[in-house]
């Protein structure tokens, strides 16, 4: 059996700080500057040329957007316009976090797909939730724990500079404090992250990991469906594996400005199974990639995680 320090989804990886770098957090401190003074309208058309812009300078994530549309739409995606479609909604997801999280705006959310809040709130036991980087992760954890009156445990890797990190960490903070059944965990080196999770796991809770992106040092998993082979964590299917909990599948989708849609799917392992990790990824692979297919604009993963297998 698989050893549950391997059961985590994000990579264990050090800060790198570059001053005025993509991922340096003067630039979210500049968003919040002009959104102090500007109308939301006003915002959002800047949104525009602004992503354009990063979309222009960010050469590597463009490339890797690029060669995951045109594996997941052949022959239509990949093109330039839908790449700027990718960039687009994740600034303007990225809008409404900050919205939320420093202007205390309301979100609104749309709860959808065959399976209720309910079931899972009924669960006699642990539930492992499989989700994508699609819509507002942060957003929907914090909704999912108020709807669900269950504790909920989520996994993040470190932010990419260490400004960043420190930006982001009193924001979730704060929404832990908002929020007492959310419960946010990071992949630190040597904090053995996948032993607490099947700590919780075990002790009846909910624990949502994202069973889409592989970065830095995650053990990686390949998996083919209609052709398009994902390249995903081990870690997440490993931790269905050991604990033979439960598993469901949530997405979360931007409907307009502050709007969202949480999909709900029926569980593709059920409880009492006991299945391989293969088996997990099996039953995995075909619900994640139908509801990439469907909502693509909203995968926001930067790395190229898909190849098609020649004809």
């Amino acid at each position: 059996m698989p050893s549950p320090e391997t059961a985590t989804n994000e990579p264990q990886e050090r800060h790198v700080d570059a001053h005025f770098g993509l991922h340096d957090a003067t630039w979210t401190r500049v968003m919040l500057f002009f959104m102090r003074l500007l109308p939301k309208r006003l915002v959002i058309a800047l949104a525009y040329p602004v992503t354009a812009v990063i979309c222009l300078l960010a050469v590597p994530q463009r490339e890797a957007v690029r060669k995951n549309l045109a594996t997941l739409l052949p022959p239509r995606g990949g093109g330039a316009r839908a790449v700027f479609r990718v960039f687009l909604q994740f600034a303007l997801t990225y809008l409404d976090r900050l919205w939320h999280l420093h202007f205390n705006q309301e979100v609104r959310w749309e709860i959808g797909g065959g399976t209720g809040l309910e079931t899972l709130r009924n669960e006699n036991g642990g539930v492992l939730v499989f989700t994508v980087h699609s819509g507002n992760y942060d957003l929907g954890a914090a909704l999912f724990a108020r709807k669900s009156g269950r504790a909920i445990h989520t996994v993040r890797r470190p932010e990419a500079s260490a400004s960043l990190q420190k930006l982001r960490a009193q924001e979730l903070r704060e929404e832990e404090r908002r929020e007492p059944h959310l419960h946010i965990h990071y992949n630190e080196p040597g904090g053995h992250l996948g032993m607490e999770l099947c700590r919780r796991l075990l002790a009846g809770e909910i624990v949502c990991v994202q069973g889409d992106r592989v970065v830095g040092d995650v053990a990686p998993s390949l998996h083919t469906i209609n052709g398009v082979t994902y390249l995903i964590p081990r870690g997440p299917l490993v931790l269905a594996e050991v604990t033979g909990a439960p598993c469901y599948p949530v997405f979360l989708t931007r409907t307009g400005l502050l709007s969202y849609r949480i999909e709900l799917g029926s569980a593709f392992i059920e409880r009492g199974r006991k299945p391989k990790a293969a088996d997990v990824a099996a039953a995995w692979l075909p619900v994640m990639h139908d509801f990439l297919v469907r909502h693509w604009d909203q995968w926001f993963v930067f790395e190229p995680l898909v190849t098609r297998d020649p004809a």
